[in-house]
Parts: structure tokens; sequence; C-alpha cells
């Protein structure tokens, strides 16, 4: 059977499909291309328009920016063209390295205290915190204080009170001294006589109870008392002081002897300044009655702080005509010797230094005086 031949139109392929896809392609692509180059376009132009116009100021912060980093730039260059290290320079600077690690090595020892000295900073903080506080509010009082003085008015000083020393004599042998306590603007009189006869004579009638040693010696014995029995006993006795006064017998556990001790009121006893005056003061009634015995003579011991009561005080006694003299006495109290009456020793005296320093040249002591 023969075959058919094919006819040229049956043989060939047809193109017009695939014509059509690829024009279609095409024609998207040039789309796409049109809306981007529109998208692009729109979104430059809102670039440029949200871009911030640069001011001078920036301007100059970024020549000097630009400068920095040509200089930098120049520098690196030039490291870059130098010539290289010798092995010289290597080798020195590998000894150095080597010295450095070394120092850190002995320093470890110190590093450790510097954490300590840390541990301690940080302990010591508040403590610092608290007293530089206190320093301010210190100091904000000093301020406030210093501003009241500012404003307060300066106070004139007292006129000065004016103590003559007339020509002084001796006090007559056989005198009745008496004493004059001048402080806190009172006077205070002292009368020794009058302690010591109640003393006496109740020393006579107990005396054979203190006595605790008895030494023979030729003409008489040498008798030792107890100075605590004494002391105690003695705090019970009436001494018949009606002036606010307090007297005691005083036995000091390293001496010998006792002493008698008279101390006024510093606040209540004695006359005041403003009652020195009066008639009826007891002031006035005691120089009235050593007025009348020739052998009375009073001392007055004047504090530093009642030169004007003395004054008035003295001015009152050569009115009534009592031959008076005076000194500068601090001590608040009378102290009286007990010299005829030895007691039992307690306690040994501390030893004298072994080298004391020589002491200071000292005025002669003067004996009391009239004026």
């Amino acid at each position: 059977m023969a075959r058919r031949q094919q006819t040229g139109s049956e043989g060939g392929v047809n193109l017009d499909s695939l014509m059509d896809a690829l024009t279609n392609v095409v024609a998207v692509l040039i789309l796409v291309l049109i809306l981007v180059q529109a998208d692009v376009t729109q979104k430059v132009g809102k670039l440029f328009d949200d871009l911030v116009p640069a001011s001078p100021n920036d301007i100059t912060l970024a020549e000097d920016r630009l400068a920095t980093l040509e200089k930098r730039h120049e520098q690196l260059d030039a490291r870059l063209k130098a010539d290289a290290p010798t092995p010289k320079q290597i080798e020195e600077e590998r000894r150095q390295l080597a010295l450095l690690e070394k120092s850190v090595d002995e320093n470890t020892d110190f590093l450790a205290d510097l954490e300590k000295l840390r541990a301690l900073e940080s302990q010591l903080r508040p403590e610092r915190e608290t007293e530089n506080t206190e320093t301010v509010r210190l100091q904000t009082e000093i301020a406030k204080l210093e501003a009241h003085l500012d404003e307060t008015p300066a106070v004139a000083p007292p006129k000065p009170a004016v103590v003559s020393i007339p020509n002084s004599r001796p006090i007559p042998p056989k005198a009745r001294l008496y004493y004059a306590i001048v402080m806190r603007e009172r006077v205070h009189f002292i009368d020794p006589f009058t302690p010591m006869e109640v003393f006496e004579d109740e020393f006579k009638r107990h005396k054979s109870d203190w006595l605790v040693e008895r030494l023979d010696r030729k003409g008489a014995d040498r008798l030792i008392y107890d100075g605590r029995q004494i002391a105690a006993h003695f705090k019970t006795v009436d001494f018949k002081n009606s002036r606010k006064q307090t007297v005691e017998v005083i036995a000091n556990p390293t001496g010998t002897r006792l002493a008698l001790v008279i101390t006024p009121d510093p606040a209540e006893g004695g006359t005041p300044l403003s009652e020195l005056p009066q008639k009826d003061s007891l002031y006035a009634k005691t120089l009235g009655v050593l007025g009348r015995d020739a052998r009375s003579v009073l001392l007055f011991r004047v504090h530093p702080d009642s030169f004007a009561t003395y004054l008035e005080a003295r001015t009152l006694a050569d009115a009534a005509r009592v031959p008076a003299g005076w000194e500068v006495h601090a001590a608040p109290n009378y102290w009286m010797p007990i010299e005829d009456i030895e007691i039992k020793r307690l306690e040994e005296p501390p030893p004298p230094p072994v080298n004391p320093p020589p002491a200071p040249p000292q005025p002669p002591k003067l004996d009391p005086k009239l004026d």
C-alpha cells in the first residue's frame, strides 16, 4: 500500500499563540516599568521635599569632621610610608615590655592592698557623710550666731574698781584674827574661835576612846589618835554656827594632822552687797561686836569677782574703827589646821619624783598685814 504524502501546510508549526503570549508579557513589563518609574519619581520628590537644609553650624561641624578625617588619613599614610623599625628598636621595645610585665607582677601586693583600702573606704563612707552633715549643721549654726552677734550692740565694760594699798603695818601679836570671805557679791564673816572651842571641849571628853598608840618620850608621851573616828564623831556635833555655814573636821588619809574647815553658803549665807549699809544687817551687827574688842582684827579674803563688794564692806569696817587688812584669795572656805593633835596615817603619800623639774621662782611669802 503506498504511503500518503503530507502537504506543506500540514507539516508546518503554528506560532500565533506564542507570539500572542510574548506580546502580552512585553506589554505587562512595559506597564510595570511605567508604574515603577512613576513611583520612583514620586519617592525621589518626597525625599527631596523631606530633606532639612543644613544650617551653618551643621556645615561647620561637617567641615571640622572632614578636616579631622583628612588629618588622620595623612597620619596613617605617613606611618605607612615610614621606614620599618630596625631590629635594635624592636629589641628595645621588647625589653621595655618585659620590665613593665615585671613591675606589674611586683605590684600585685599593692593592688591587693588597694582592694582593702577600697573596702575600708566603702565602710567609712557613711561615717564621713554623717560627719559632713554635722559639720554643715554646725557651720550653719555658727553663721546664725555670727549674724546675731553682728546685730548685738557692743556692751561697754564696767568701770574698773580702784583699790588703793596704803602703808601696811604688822598685826599685833595678841590680836584675835577674824576673817571675811568676799565672794559672789556677799560678805561671809568667819569666826574660827567658837568652833575651835567646841572642838577642844568635845575632844577632851572622848580622846581616850580615840587613842590608838602611846609612845614613850622624854618629857611627855607621844599620843596618836584615830583620825577617822574623830572625823565621824564630829559630823553630828553642833558647832553653834548660825551664819549658814558648815563646820567639818577633816582627816586626810596621808596626813598626820586634823583640819577644821568652815564653808559658807555662797548663795544664801553672809550679807549681800545691797544689805551692807543697813544698820540691822548681819555684817553691821558683827562690826559692832568687833569694834568693842580692842584685840579684834578683820582680814578680808577677796575673790576676784567681788572687789566692789569689798570696797563697800571695807568702808563700813573703817567707819566702825575695826582694824582690817585684805588679800586676794579664791578659796571658797576657811581651813584651820589643828597642830596639837597627831593622828595615825592610813596611807603613805606618793613618793616624790626622781628628777623633778626645777621649780619656777616664787615671790617671798608675806604674812597678813593691816592697812
